[in-house]
């Protein structure tokens, strides 16, 4: 979902603790990070690339766990 509006991240998504995300570039591709303390690393929330590719690598699907 693409969403173009002159507001930032924080007043669109206000229940969302920001705190709890990261950003992080991973095999040229960036993907959003959530802290899971009970895994004692994160999980990938989010991929963005403009590598068609990226988004059939399974390590970088949303929901798996990635230790920094």
């Amino acid at each position: 979902m693409i969403l173009y509006t002159p507001l930032n991240e924080q007043e669109i998504f206000e229940d969302e603790d920001q705190s709890v995300y990261q950003f992080v570039t991973v095999n040229h591709a960036t993907v959003k990070l959530r802290r899971d303390p009970e895994l004692n690393g994160y999980q990938i929330v989010h991929m963005v690339s403009t590598n068609p590719a990226d988004y059939l690598n399974s390590e970088l699907q949303p929901g798996t766990t990635y230790y920094l």
